[in-house]
């Protein structure tokens, strides 16, 4: 009998124990910058050779890409070390090499904490 209720405890610990495999996931938020490769702006300093992504919360974030002066407001999807980012033209999205690092999928590109 003393075996049988040791079998069960001991059962009933491993099936209450759980596997939290979000506890490995990395939140992001701040703000990542990226050095536009052979931008010059000395002709027209309105050209921002500076990309940045500023983390608003867990599902929305500001980007300023592609040359221009501003931010656009854009959602996203965080799958454990993959942030995809909804946009309607063109994929964006990136690997989480690190707290203060961010890979872009599609062209390699590095993107570096700057808050």
């Amino acid at each position: 009998m003393k075996k049988l209720l040791l079998i069960i405890g001991v059962l009933g610990i491993i099936i209450s124990c759980s596997d939290d495999n979000d506890s490995n996931v990395i939140e992001i938020d701040g703000t990542f910058t990226h050095q536009i490769s052979d931008c010059d702006n000395s002709t027209n300093p309105e050209i921002n050779c500076i990309e940045h992504i500023w983390f608003n919360d867990n599902s929305s974030a500001n980007i300023m890409y592609g040359g221009v002066d501003y931010g656009i407001k854009f959602n996203y999807k965080q799958k454990g070390d993959i942030i995809e980012f909804i946009t309607e033209d063109q994929p964006f999205s990136f690997r989480i090499e690190s707290e203060s690092v961010l890979i872009r999928i599609e062209d390699n590109e590095v993107w570096t904490k700057t808050e």
